[in-house]
């Protein structure tokens, strides 16, 4: 559906040339929910503009549909970015305009008749859910409201492509949730795809199919969500998993000396992770009973991707060295990653 081959965007100032996207080479396959991750300032948002022209790349191709869109003319690039609705997280909406008039703007030009755009307006205001709000302006709305009227607006011209920019970014938890969810019926219910761009794991991980990692305008990892999140790779998405998981304070806890995670000789502090889709075996009685090793789970963070968990345990384990070391080594036999972070066996 959506093909970009080595698509750059420069900004040029008076000092010098920012490149803001670099070198990006992406596929995202019809009906998908696609997410773009990275932290402020990784060009996620310029290459999410750089598939509907919005900016246009510097170099390289963006080809949308069997399209190539950097090819267009400028007035066959306006008819068919109509096929493109995109969603901003400041909703941007008309302040002045009812909802109902807010949703039917993209179609004032469109030939259609009032009736039928009035019809259409009403499609698509029970398709969000807010059938009661055609007549209540923006004011009166909550953001996760305001958000609802900006995804049927998008919908107007019957788009098979949506791009969602921070779509959630100023939504509370709760709001967030309501807003992916119905993100995803859509996709369902349509067909439609769907480009997420955000700095929020908790997003990517809710409804996204595959996941794009950026870094300084790159694309550095990219995968089914599943994969990345439970192997990464780089640096880069290791810090974006330990923005939402519990694991990562282990090591303040060791930096602290808390009474936690403080070991007495012999005993040795593992971190399991899961890198499969299966948590059909009961890992740690089996180490402990196998093995003849004490092992307790201090905490956890363990969460489903749809039916296949993923997180892991930090464990302080206790017993002979070749035991814990035999217990290790049978883990991984299991394709469970397995990371020693703190070691008081040569303490025994």
């Amino acid at each position: 559906m959506i093909e970009l081959e080595n698509v750059g965007k420069s900004f040029d100032t008076e000092e010098s040339s920012i490149e803001a996207v670099r070198d990006v080479n992406l596929k995202i396959e019809r009906g998908e929910v696609y997410g773009i991750i990275g932290f402020s300032g990784a060009g996620k948002s310029t290459l999410v503009r750089c598939i509907n022209l919005l900016e246009r790349p510097t170099t390289g191709k963006v080809v949308v549909d069997g399209v190539e869109l950097t090819g267009l003319p400028e007035r066959e690039l306006r008819r068919t970015r109509k096929k493109i609705g995109m969603i901003f997280q400041q909703f941007n909406l008309f302040a002045s305009r009812t909802v109902a008039q807010n949703i039917a703007y993209p179609l004032k030009y469109s030939g259609l008749s009032r009736k039928r755009i009035a019809d259409r307006t009403r499609e698509l205001l029970n398709l969000v859910g807010l059938e009661d709000k055609e007549r209540a302006y923006p004011s009166q709305l909550s953001g996760g409201q305001k958000q609802r009227v900006a995804i049927a607006r998008a919908l107007a011209n019957d788009p098979g492509i949506l791009l969602c920019d921070e779509a959630t970014s100023s939504l509370d938890p709760q709001t967030t949730l309501s807003i992916l969810r119905l993100l995803k019926d859509l996709n369902v219910k349509l067909g439609i795809t769907i480009v997420v761009i955000t700095h929020e794991m908790q997003v990517v991980k809710e409804i996204c199919d595959r996941v794009a990692v950026m870094e300084n305008g790159c694309i550095v990892e990219e995968g089914d969500v599943f994969s990345v999140f439970a192997d990464p790779k780089r640096q880069i998405t290791r810090d974006f998993i330990d923005t939402t998981s519990n694991l990562s304070k282990i090591h303040a806890l060791i930096a602290s000396d808390s009474p936690i995670t403080r070991l007495r000789p012999g005993e040795c502090i593992v971190r399991l992770k899961y890198l499969e889709k299966n948590v059909s075996e009961a890992l740690v009685s089996t180490i402990s009973r196998q093995f003849n090793i004490n092992a307790n789970i201090i905490f956890g963070d363990i969460e489903f991707l749809g039916d296949a968990p993923i997180g892991g345990l930090i464990l302080i384990v206790s017993g002979r060295g070749e035991d814990i070391d035999g217990a290790i080594a049978w883990l991984k036999n299991k394709n469970v990653g397995v990371e020693v972070i703190s070691d008081a066996r040569g303490a025994a």
